[in-house]
């Protein structure tokens, strides 16, 4: 992500967080009204109770990367079914540029097949953060300990006795808390 956003008329990659499973949607409407979008997506082969079934899953859940003029196109984007909100850091929409997302692109294309996304990476004791899925959803809470790269034990912050959850990871989905 750039902490240096471009002008006001010029165009760059923004990350758009979406709906649950909206992303393919949402790319395919991004095409249809002639905005450029980058969605990762990489083959995989899922397991059904009688069979086996290649499908297409995006890379980085309830992400998609969009090609505008922010503070021109981003009503546009917002508008569209599927999409939440823009990704910001810092206070500014956050911005990819053109060799991440070729990099990533590459990567794909070369090393599909063994890449490993692990969300628990960015988990850091201390870290603030707002849980907008699962059962605690709309609750602040603070990362005290990730237990076995599968679950991470959270607290509310603001209460001075400790109430300790323990979570699976792939029950929450969060934003950090700028702090």
């Amino acid at each position: 992500m750039s902490e240096i956003n471009p002008s006001i008329e010029e165009s760059a990659w923004y990350i758009v967080y979406t709906k649950p499973r909206a992303e393919k949607k949402l790319s395919l409407l991004l095409k249809k009204y002639h905005l450029e979008n980058y969605l990762p997506i990489r083959k995989e082969r899922k397991k059904w109770t009688d069979r086996f079934k290649w499908i297409h899953t995006p890379i980085l859940p309830s992400y998609i990367f969009v090609k505008i003029v922010f503070w021109r196109d981003k009503n546009k984007v917002l508008q569209l079914p599927g999409s939440h909100h823009f990704v910001f850091h810092k206070g500014q929409p956050a911005t990819v540029t053109q060799d991440d997302l070729d990099i990533l692109e590459f990567g794909l294309q070369k090393y599909a097949e063994s890449l490993i996304i692990s969300p628990e990476s960015v988990l850091e004791k201390g870290k603030k953060v707002r849980i907008i899925g699962g059962a605690y959803v709309g609750k602040t809470m603070e990362i005290i300990k990730v237990k076995n790269k599968t679950k991470v034990i959270l607290r509310i912050p603001e209460i001075n006795t400790a109430f300790v959850y323990e979570v699976e990871v792939d029950d929450l989905a969060w934003e950090e808390l700028l702090t």
